[in-house]
């Protein structure tokens, strides 16, 4: 592995305590968890670490409990591919017990867990992307936000249907709306039908109605009241469906209905809407999302590659936390569809330390980029174009709504 690469993942190496003590907890533990999570984010967390979470916590010598996180398992889409994941959220120190490293053992600790579970990738919010990008964590790729008025959506060359709340009887159709658009990029938790007959969902969810029957998109919604008659607010926290035109559809009906005054669009950064209107509006990206590939190997090896594709790619991932002593050591290769993965690396590997290899494997970069940002090494020409065939083209992308 090259040395600039070397000196570059040693000075990410953080202080953090080797010796803390972390494991599950059960519901008998959940009230001390809160009380950390409240005192440390200062707010109300009584309903923190829920049923759906799995909740680790760490204790110093003296037994007490420091710090805790709660993790969700999960599958996300990578194209038609299911990874399985972790989604970690709520990380938090008591701060009677803050800058003595415990929150950095806790992701340590945390890691070699969810590899233990078979959790091969994990999304989170950071508050930090300096503090998290230490123990391996990367931005993918930004969220975009779109702010455009009613009278200007209104020009859009596009027809207007009826949007109306879903209904429990709408929740196949937002199922596989939902489905055909999170398979075209990478990133988005795989969610049952159930998810969408969830109370808190439901609020929230929007349909368009199909003419003829049925449903041609949906989307989860926000509506607010500005205030002192100036008109409501909606925000589209996520749309749903692999149509552009039908997506436009529904922005376009959302812009006809009663007292709508601002129309916020939370969207992939690769959302043909940003070229839909006629006229001048606000657009803005959000870096709010990462990352962390856990187990290099795994992940590979859960891809689902096009059938025509023949690749063979070798990586040199530098992964401190996972191994301290040596690169990891990884060759795919793509034949038919399937992929096959072995623990060796070849001459021309690719070589960069685990926060680059995240964002490769999440498709928000590509090899050029990663060299001319001399965040990698070796190879040649045609790995880097086997690399960027296998792993570049779907965009990453995960909504606020998603858990992390």
């Amino acid at each position: 592995m090259d040395n600039a690469i070397k000196r570059r993942t040693a000075m990410q190496q953080p202080h953090y305590n080797k010796d803390l003590d972390v494991r599950q907890i059960g519901p008998e533990d959940l009230a001390r968890a809160r009380l950390v999570a409240g005192r440390a984010f200062m707010e109300h967390a009584e309903d923190w670490y829920g049923e759906d979470e799995t909740t680790l916590a760490g204790f110093d010598g003296e037994g007490t409990m420091v710090c805790v996180l709660g993790y969700q398992p999960e599958s996300l889409w990578w194209g038609e591919a299911q990874i399985p994941a972790g989604a970690i959220g709520g990380v938090a120190t008591d701060p009677k017990h803050k800058r003595r490293g415990h929150a950095g053992g806790l992701m340590v600790q945390a890691i070699h867990i969810l590899r233990e579970r078979g959790c091969c990738v994990s999304p989170l919010w950071p508050f930090s992307y300096r503090w998290y990008g230490k123990f391996g964590w990367a931005c993918p790729a930004p969220r975009l936000e779109l702010k455009v008025w009613p009278d200007l959506v209104r020009q859009a060359t596009a027809t207007v249907g009826e949007v109306r709340r879903a209904t429990a009887d709408d929740a196949s159709a937002v199922h596989r709306l939902h489905t055909e658009g999170a398979q075209l990029r990478n990133g988005q938790s795989v969610r049952s039908e159930a998810f969408w007959q969830k109370e808190d969902i439901r609020r929230e969810l929007w349909v368009l109605e199909r003419d003829g029957g049925g449903v041609d998109c949906s989307a989860l919604m926000l509506i607010g009241d500005l205030g002192r008659g100036q008109g409501k607010r909606i925000t589209v926290r996520e749309l749903h469906g692999a149509s552009f035109a039908d997506q436009l559809k529904f922005v376009r009906s959302v812009a006809d209905m009663d007292g709508v005054a601002v129309l916020n669009l939370d969207l992939p950064p690769d959302s043909l809407l940003l070229g839909a209107f006629p006229e001048r509006f606000n657009a803005s990206v959000e870096f709010d999302l990462a990352l962390r590939v856990l187990d290099v190997g795994q992940a590979l090896a859960h891809l689902k590659p096009p059938e025509n594709l023949q690749a063979t790619v070798s990586f040199e991932v530098a992964d401190w936390v996972v191994n301290a002593d040596k690169p990891l050591a990884v060759t795919v290769q793509a034949e038919g569809g399937q992929v096959q993965v072995s623990e060796k690396a070849d001459k021309d590997a690719l070589c960069c330390d685990i926060n680059t290899f995240t964002q490769l494997f999440a498709g928000g970069l590509s090899v050029a980029q990663a060299r001319a940002m001399g965040r990698l090494t070796g190879g040649n020409p045609a790995v880097g174009a086997s690399c960027d065939a296998l792993l570049h083209g779907r965009v990453p992308y995960r909504s606020d709504v998603e858990a992390g």
